[in-house]
């Protein structure tokens, strides 16, 4: 027995040399599997960029396409024989028992590349997730399965399930994108935004992670009482993940997000801009230059109807610009209330202790119906756009009604963009209720909150070559 017992050092180093074979062998493995996934994304693309093939160009881009859906039909019969075949290739790639959970998820990539392989896909992670608890990118990939197909809860219990097993950026940010989704309340969006900045203390560098956070911020924007400080961070989030990831300079998404909140704070320019760079990064998304075009015609319309006082007849302007009474100031015009200022008095920014009354003499609704746009003339004719926002969709002026407006906020925009010029003044008011219309303070009920709709996740992973970003636009 004693001369026996050397012999178990040598058969354990043994064993220890065959599992570092193996091992070696998995990497070569599961590398070729990453690069046929790879390739079948490559011809996914491919696809997609050919004239008359479908994908994310349609009848929007002006594509050759026929107008039958047949370059469509094809592009996706194309991409289905493509992904069998690549499966058939996978298959004939051996990976030992530990590395069975990664390659199944490879495989749910290439099942992902089509939509109609999306059940099988889901089949897949699920088998990967019992073979490799641990895998973190398995429980992301079947949480991504699982909310493309509609069932939120059981994405959610996956980003945690992910988590479970320890920190992992990609699960934080899924779930930061999950709880702002599910809508319930300014309490999951304070949640969401503690994991992507969790995410991001992760991995500094990510861009992605930077681009989730913003989004989260934009959602804490209008969820929470639209905060400066909660734009300011969105923003902040955003340049960070450009600065960080010249890759993040690359997302429509980004630029688009990005031109909504600055839309909404009424910088109208950089909106443009982003609307544009959007729409170039990704010609075959109709919504950037959809948001693009709708503000150009907001703004030209805007001014123009400044510019001819509404289109308000000679003889009713004259009536509209005689001198306001005090009374229509109601309760602003007690004792020491605001004083009576007309615009050529206001100065830029904000102007406490002073009130505006003016008579309408047009309304303007963007597409979006957010603002609410007033053309206010004061005693002394000079007129101003007045944005109202966080109004209830019943709530309106009529042409000739009296508004004052209390310390009011005054911008002197001027903007130029694609060879347009629009240059006007406006004032910002928050709510109507701080309003004054005919000499009587709003109802309580003609305030109703901004709200902010989330893109659902894509039915496929976005362009691009594995590994599959988190569904975007959240």
């Amino acid at each position: 027995m004693a001369a026996a017992e050397p012999a178990e050092p040598a058969v354990a180093k043994e064993e220890e040399e065959e599992e570092e074979e193996e091992g070696d062998g998995d990497a070569e493995a599961l590398r070729t599997l990453e690069e046929l996934v790879a390739e079948l994304y490559r011809f996914r693309d491919g696809l997609r960029r050919a004239p008359g093939g479908g994908g994310d160009g349609g009848g929007d881009t002006g594509g050759d396409t026929g107008g039958d859906g047949s370059g469509d039909a094809a592009a996706a019969a194309a991409l289905e024989e493509e992904m069998e075949r690549t499966l058939r290739r996978m298959e004939e790639v051996q990976v030992s028992g530990r590395s069975r959970g990664r390659a199944l998820v490879l495989r749910a990539r290439a099942l992902s590349a089509t939509p109609a392989g999306a059940p099988r896909a889901e089949a897949a992670l699920g088998r990967a997730v019992k073979l490799a608890p641990g895998l973190a990118e398995a429980w992301t990939r079947l949480g991504e399965a699982r909310w493309r197909r509609g069932d939120l809860e059981a994405a959610r219990a996956c980003f945690a399930g992910a988590l479970g097993h320890g920190p992992d950026k990609e699960a934080l940010r899924c779930l930061s994108m999950a709880l702002r989704q599910a809508g319930r309340g300014p309490g999951a969006v304070r949640e969401s935004v503690e994991h992507a900045k969790a995410a991001v203390r992760l991995d500094p560098a990510d861009g992605r992670s930077w681009y989730v956070l913003g989004n989260a911020y934009v959602s804490l924007f209008f969820a929470c009482g639209q905060s400066p400080e909660a734009a300011r961070r969105a923003l902040g989030a955003y340049g960070q993940a450009e600065k960080v990831d010249p890759e993040a300079a690359k997302n429509p998404d980004l630029h688009l997000n990005r031109a909504t909140l600055l839309q909404y704070e009424e910088r109208y320019g950089p909106a443009l801009e982003g609307f544009a760079r959007a729409a170039a990064l990704e010609p075959g998304w109709a919504e950037p230059r959809l948001r693009h075009g709708r503000l150009l015609d907001y703004l030209s319309r805007l001014c123009a109807l400044l510019a001819n006082r509404g289109k308000v007849g000679a003889r009713r302007l004259r009536g509209l610009l005689a001198a306001l009474p005090p009374a229509l100031l109601g309760p602003l015009g007690r004792p020491g209330g605001p004083a009576p200022t007309p615009l050529a008095g206001l100065r830029p920014g904000p102007n406490p202790g002073r009130a505006l009354l003016g008579r309408v003499l047009f309304s303007l609704t963007p597409h979006e119906r957010v603002p609410f746009t007033l053309g206010l003339a004061d005693g002394a004719g000079a007129a101003v756009a007045v944005s109202v926002y966080n109004a209830e969709p019943g709530w309106g002026v009529l042409v000739g009604d009296a508004v004052a407006v209390p310390e009011p906020h005054l911008c002197h925009h001027h903007v130029q963009h694609q060879g347009h010029t629009f240059s006007f003044a406006a004032i910002r008011v928050g709510t109507p209720l701080g309003l004054v219309v005919n000499g009587r303070p709003a109802r309580p009920r003609a305030q109703a909150p901004a709200g902010l709709a989330c893109r659902p996740p894509p039915p496929s992973p976005p362009p691009g070559p594995p590994p599959a970003s988190p569904p975007p636009g959240q």
